[in-house]
C-alpha cells in the first residue's frame, strides 16, 4: 500500500497507520483505516475505509483481487467500476473482522450488496473513499452507513427539493448550531440515504425520501431522529422513530449510520 501525506479536505485522516492495508498491492489503493462513525449502538461497529485513486485504476484490478465483474457494471466507466472494488474489498476486510471466512458481496438485482449467510452489512462510497461495515445478522434486522462530500451551494436547492421538506429544514436551521447551512443539508440527505440502505431488505422495494421526516436534531452530540410517515411494512409501521448517528469525517465530508 503506497503511503502519502493527504489533505483534511479529502476526509482521510492524516495519521494512517501504514500496517492496516487490504494485503495485495494495486497503484488504485492509497491508504486504509478503521474509522469510528460516531454513533453509540454497540452493534455497530467501526467501517473499514479506503481511498483509492480512479486515474490508477485498471481492469485487471477485478482479477488481482478475486472481485468478479457485474454484468451491470461491464460498460461502466472507469471511475464507476474502481468504486465498485473498494467497496467490495472495505466489506471483505469488515467480515473478515467478524472472524469468518469471508466471500466478497455480490450484487442483486436491486444492485443492492449480497452478504453471504449469517452476514450482513453496508457499503458506501464518496469521491476516492470507499467504506463498509459488517455484522453478524442475528445480531440486527439491519445497518446502513453512508457517506457524503458537502452539498454545494449551487447544488443545495435541489437536494432541498428532493430530500427535505420546509418544515424539516425549518427545524435543521433551528438547531444547527456550529454546522454550516451545506453540511446540515448533508447530513439530512445522508442520513435518509443511510435509513434506506438499512431497511431495503426488510421492505423489499424501493421508497421515497418522503417515507420519512427528521424530528429531532443534536448537532453536538451529533446525533438525529427520523419517524416514519407511512408504513413500509410490518415492522416498520408509520409513526415508528429511530435514532441515527453523524460524524464530520473531515470538513467537508461527513459520515452517517443507522442500525436496528
Amino acid at each position: 500500500m503506497r503511503e502519502r501525506v493527504f489533505d483534511d479536505a479529502e476526509g482521510i485522516p492524516p495519521d494512517i497507520d501504514p500496517a492496516i492495508s487490504v494485503g495485495t498491492h494495486d497503484a488504485m489503493l492509497r491508504a486504509a483505516w478503521w474509522q469510528d462513525l460516531g454513533n453509540d449502538d454497540p452493534r455497530l461497529p467501526q467501517a473499514f475505509m479506503i481511498a483509492f485513486s480512479a486515474a490508477a485504476f485498471s481492469s485487471s484490478s477485478f482479477e488481482r483481487h478475486g472481485a468478479p465483474l457485474p454484468a451491470a457494471l461491464a460498460k461502466a466507466v472507469p471511475k464507476r467500476q474502481a468504486e465498485f472494488v473498494a467497496g467490495r474489498l472495505a466489506a471483505r476486510r469488515a467480515i473478515e473482522r467478524l472472524g469468518v471466512a469471508a466471500a466478497m458481496p455480490g450484487i442483486g438485482p436491486s444492485r443492492e450488496p449480497q452478504w453471504q449467510a449469517g452476514v450482513t452489512g453496508s457499503i458506501t462510497h464518496a469521491g476516492e473513499i470507499a467504506g463498509a461495515v459488517a455484522v453478524v445478522s442475528s445480531s440486527v434486522t439491519g445497518v446502513g452507513i453512508d457517506i457524503e462530500n458537502v452539498v454545494e451551494a449551487d447544488a443545495r436547492e435541489a437536494i432541498r427539493e428532493l430530500a427535505i421538506t420546509p418544515g424539516e429544514h425549518a427545524l435543521l436551521e433551528a438547531r444547527r448550531r456550529h454546522l454550516s447551512a451545506g453540511m446540515i443539508v448533508t447530513i439530512a440527505f445522508s442520513a435518509k440515504e443511510s435509513f434506506f440502505k438499512g431497511v431495503f431488505s426488510s421492505v423489499g422495494r424501493y421508497f421515497g425520501f418522503d417515507a420519512v421526516r427528521i424530528s429531532w436534531l443534536d448537532a453536538d452530540a451529533g446525533r438525529l431522529g427520523l419517524t416514519l410517515r407511512k408504513t413500509l411494512c410490518p415492522s416498520l409501521p408509520e409513526g415508528r422513530s429511530f435514532a441515527l448517528g453523524f460524524k464530520l469525517l473531515s470538513a467537508n465530508t461527513v459520515a452517517t449510520s443507522f442500525v436496528w
